[in-house]
């Protein structure tokens, strides 16, 4: 019998070893890597590998609260007007070049934001630029952010000041963008780095490694000698390189749960469900939709959705009603009606059905709403081999005399679709949103937004928006997501948990998944491994 270490006691963890997995565990469905850049990425999994190779200003706890050890940051001193941050950072924290991160890696970072404006993906949400009034660097390891009003102390420090996570100013202030854009996946231009880990090796549309990094100044060492993502374009493919040994750690698909036992070398973690929310997704500016426009119409649609169904169904009971952009695990930011609401559901086809005829649309011979000569019909995109809740919505939908066209669409075709402001032509997607420590709307809903790839647009859900970040406390983000709630600009699916296999001398699963979404493969470890 070998020794196995308690999980909880770091000094008995066994080193080494090297763990096989896929961009997306405990997140999302497999897909490829595509960049490494923080300034030019949107993807969560390209987010993924450049959390572990960029150590965060402020790391974000469990309970949404800055856990200082693990940040770069040590203390926010905030005015008494709400409208200074004083930052002072750690003097522990070296480039992995042995250079020490300084305020001069946060000035980059902010100036490098300012050049790229809306080119930027998280442009115009969190408060920046436009909450913004001055950053001044006061010293090595303090600066000073002032905001152009009060604002919401917590807000502001979750999704504001979290942009300006420092990036290796000696090491990239040489390039400009278009080099940038040019070296997305070049190993040599993410040498210098203050994270775990430190990307060794990419093979466009095959894999990505990373190895530790052996100047890492953090308190949290990798244990693993190697970490590779795999770039699987299937739920399937997954299950099968589980099965085979091909990869070591990824999730379950859940049509597949009640396959896991052949999954004989492996264990099961049930993670999540993960902060963020599923939804149905319209293109506002497609006139062959424009039923989508009308609130009675969205609000139908929620009502028909049978959420413990599809939790049944797709989670095999392992999920939650959602209804907001709000998350409700943790319950931390839920609003009162929210809680009522997620208590009772809001499943009610007759109601429904009353909905859509008072908004003019009545069923015609083969049972599809028409209105003017119009079906209410929509062709909806959905990643590949997620077949099973895309097929129960459209049941459901149909049901009410709506009719959903299913198309199956790898990924990154969908978000290349969406993303560009000429393509009108697609019509509704089936996929998920993570959300930030402080989960507000951002630009993804707000009239113009950069992330707002739907263009909605609702002057008083703006305006409700913008109140959330300049009232302290949670009354304003109670508001909001009520209103949200009631309009839909998405419709909101529940939130399923994620069965996460992993072979079984692997360790530490659940802590190296957080709540959010996040994957910390330094608190994983390997028994009995070999290097």
């Amino acid at each position: 019998m070998g020794v196995v270490a308690h999980a909880d006691d770091s000094s008995k963890i066994p080193n080494g070893g090297t763990i096989v997995t896929v961009p997306g565990v405990g997140l999302a469905p497999p897909a490829a890597m595509n960049g490494f850049n923080p300034f030019l990425t949107s993807s969560a999994y390209d987010a993924e590998a450049e959390a572990l190779m960029y150590q965060p200003l402020f790391w974000v706890n469990r309970d949404f609260q800055i856990n200082f050890k693990l940040s770069i940051a040590k203390k926010i001193v905030v005015g008494p007007q709400h409208q200074s941050f004083t930052v002072y950072l750690h003097r522990h924290w070296k480039w992995s070049d042995g250079i020490t991160v300084t305020t001069a890696d946060i000035a980059y970072t902010y100036h490098m934001l300012m050049k790229l404006g809306p080119l930027y993906p998280g442009w115009d949400s969190g408060g920046f630029p436009d909450d913004i009034k001055s950053f001044k660097v006061l010293g090595p390891f303090s600066f000073r952010v002032v905001t152009k009003q009060a604002v919401n102390p917590r807000w502001f420090e979750l999704s504001g000041l979290s942009y300006f996570n420092p990036y290796p100013e000696h090491s990239w202030k040489y390039y400009s963008i278009k080099q940038m854009n040019d070296n997305m996946t070049n190993v040599k231009f993410y040498s210098v780095v203050d994270g775990p880990f430190r990307l060794q090796s990419f093979h466009s549309g095959r894999y990505a490694s990373m190895v530790p990094n052996q100047a890492f100044s953090g308190p949290d060492k990798p244990h693993i000698s190697r970490l590779v993502f795999r770039f699987l374009n299937s739920n399937a493919s997954v299950f099968f390189a589980l099965k085979s040994g091909a990869i070591q750690l990824g999730n379950l698909p859940a049509p597949l749960y009640s396959a896991r036992n052949q999954l004989t070398n492996d264990h099961l973690t049930v993670v999540g469900p993960i902060w963020g929310f599923n939804y149905l997704g319209f293109n506002f500016s497609n006139p062959k939709i424009a039923f989508v426009k009308n609130l009675l119409v969205r609000q139908a649609m929620m009502h028909a959705v049978n959420q413990d169904l599809m939790i049944d169904v797709m989670g095999y009971g392992y999920g939650a009603r959602a209804y907001g952009l709000v998350p409700g695990n943790p319950p931390v930011y839920l609003s009162p009606e929210a809680k009522s609401l997620l208590s009772q559901g809001a499943y009610d086809p007759k109601l429904a059905d009353k909905l859509l005829d008072q908004a003019g649309w009545h069923r015609g011979p083969d049972g599809i709403r028409e209105k003017n000569g119009h079906k209410m019909a929509f062709t909806m995109y959905m990643p590949p081999s997620m077949v099973r809740g895309p097929t129960l919505l459209a049941t459901m939908l149909a049901k009410v005399g709506i009719q959903v066209r299913l198309r199956e669409m790898p990924f990154n075709e969908v978000y290349a679709q969406m993303v560009d402001p000429h393509s009108k032509k697609w019509q509704a997607v089936y996929l998920a949103w993570s959300q930030t420590g402080f989960p507000t709307g951002g630009s993804i809903f707000k009239c113009g937004g950069v992330q707002n790839s739907y263009h909605y647009c609702n002057p008083k859900m703006d305006a409700l928006m913008a109140k959330i970040r300049v009232s302290p406390g949670l009354n304003a983000l109670y508001k909001f997501q009520n209103y949200f709630t009631e309009q839909q600009p998405v419709i909101v699916l529940p939130n399923m948990k994620i069965f996460v296999m992993a072979a079984k001398n692997i360790h530490g699963i659940s802590r190296a998944i957080t709540p959010a979404g996040g994957f910390n493969p330094q608190y994983l470890w390997v028994s009995h491994a070999k290097s």
